[in-house]
């Protein structure tokens, strides 16, 4: 397998075993670290039957993205130019793989300086994504339409959380109705701290592309801020969390429609968490799941004032 690094005119040396990949690795059939010659170090993706169209309009995203300067681990081209090769009936793609540090958990919700570096990466890539086109023709993410459908397959299969999360979903009608009305840009669509090589506070690299697509402006920031809720729900309004909504909103990237549904946007994209507890049958995380939800849509009148208090903002801005 190792060979394969040779379809990039690269000479393959041997398999790191002792690197940890960043990044999920269901994202793939299997990847592997593997060494060149020169002691580069890259990652090596066999990819899923049907895959390969999408990762190819990945790469050609990542490529763009990354000419803007964006911290990125972009697939490498292969000799044709595409970012996605066949051999041996199956496809492949190569990205380099970028050393980080550990993300101290839950410490990390505590420190503003990473809050600024999320809020400057998701403006840049806001910026920076306007000119990309790739996504112009894919369906957009429907959340309402995830919801329900996610809520018709847990009721026959767990009545318990069905009646744990079913009294959540009057309170999304505001966002299900404003959906398709609010600004958009391209996002990453999975976007969290732990989609993220740190190199001390600093963002060395952003994986994890899969989901990348057109979404509401704030879905990013929002999957962010449910992300760092879970750890410790108090710091939804200190350290991290705070620092990135300032820096979007210096950075003229927090309109006022979208920050004021902002915070049933991070209620509402708890459900892709909760499927994916459910897919896992993690019967801990789907009761930690439906304690933190009830909790965010008992809280939503208390967010956004604090946040505007610290944005320095009156509601009627």
């Amino acid at each position: 397998m190792k060979d394969h690094l040779s379809l990039w005119g690269l000479t393959p040396a041997h398999v790191r075993d002792d690197i940890p990949l960043p990044g999920s690795p269901e994202r793939c059939v299997v990847r592997w670290a593997i060494e060149d010659s020169d002691g580069a170090v890259w990652m090596l993706e066999q990819l899923r039957p049907g895959q390969f169209d999408r990762r190819e309009r990945i790469g050609r995203a990542l490529a763009a993205l990354n000419k803007s300067g964006l911290p990125l681990a972009p697939y490498r081209p292969g000799p044709d130019g595409r970012f996605v090769i066949e051999q041996d009936d199956f496809h492949w793609q190569l990205s380099p793989f970028i050393s980080g540090d550990p993300l101290p958990q839950p410490d990390f919700v505590d420190h503003a300086d990473r809050g600024r570096n999320l809020g400057i990466f998701l403006a840049d890539l806001r910026r920076a994504g306007s000119s990309i086109r790739e996504f112009d023709t894919q369906p957009r993410f429907d959340l309402e339409a995830y919801v329900n459908e996610l809520m018709a397959a847990i009721h026959p299969r767990d009545p318990e959380t069905y009646t744990g999360l079913a009294p959540i979903l009057p309170v999304l009608a505001p966002l299900f109705d404003a959906w398709n009305d609010l600004p958009a840009s391209l996002g990453h669509g999975d976007f969290h701290p732990l989609n993220i090589i740190w190199q001390g506070h600093a963002i060395g690299a952003v994986v994890d592309w899969e989901f990348a697509g057109i979404r509401p402006a704030l879905f990013d920031a929002a999957n962010t801020l449910g992300c760092v809720g879970i750890e410790d729900p108090y710091a939804l309004v200190k350290g991290l969390a705070p620092a990135m909504l300032i820096t979007l909103h210096d950075e003229e990237c927090l309109d006022a429609v979208s920050l004021t549904l902002l915070p049933q946007m991070i209620l509402g994209l708890r459900f892709a968490w909760m499927s994916e507890w459910l897919r896992k049958q993690d019967r801990e995380m789907i009761e930690m799941e439906v304690r933190y939800m009830r909790l965010l849509a008992n809280s939503l009148d208390s967010l956004l004032p604090a946040w505007e208090k610290g944005l320095g903002i009156s509601p009627t801005d």
